[in-house]
């Protein structure tokens, strides 16, 4: 009777681990400045998920956008969400897509540790830690 209860609980609860984020990193900057967040976010879900915002402590205002070039312009634009392919990674790096945190409640220093959390369609939110590096 436990192994049954054990197996239904297993079929009907899917574990939280479908979206995995890794590699989260920010560059320091200063008060009321901007800087980015840029990490690897790896879909084991047989299902596509989408990054739709992204909330901290550190700023009110975040953004998800993207680098783009247009003749010989370059520039950033908000995106509004990221589609995570099932099975795939989606890499937010410098020169593409990427977190915008802007006007900083305080300075950023290199080696401070910064709470985020992002919100996915399917998975829900996932609280992360990123380090403020190069």
């Amino acid at each position: 009777m436990i192994v049954f209860f054990t197996l239904m609980t297993l079929l009907v609860f899917k574990p939280v681990d479908d979206i995995v984020i890794k590699d989260q990193w920010l560059r320091p900057s200063a008060e009321k400045m901007a800087t980015a967040l840029y990490l690897t976010i790896e879909n084991k879900s047989d299902e596509p998920d989408t990054l739709y915002s992204v909330k901290s402590g550190i700023s009110d205002r975040i953004e998800i956008h993207e680098t783009y070039s247009s003749g010989d312009l370059m520039g950033m634009r908000e995106i509004g969400s990221i589609v995570i392919e099932a099975g795939e990674e989606e890499i937010l790096e410098p020169g593409g897509k990427h977190i915008m945190v802007m006007k900083l409640k305080r300075d950023v220093k290199y080696g401070d540790e910064i709470q985020f959390i992002l919100f996915f369609r399917r998975a829900g939110e996932l609280s992360i830690t990123a380090e403020a590096k190069k």
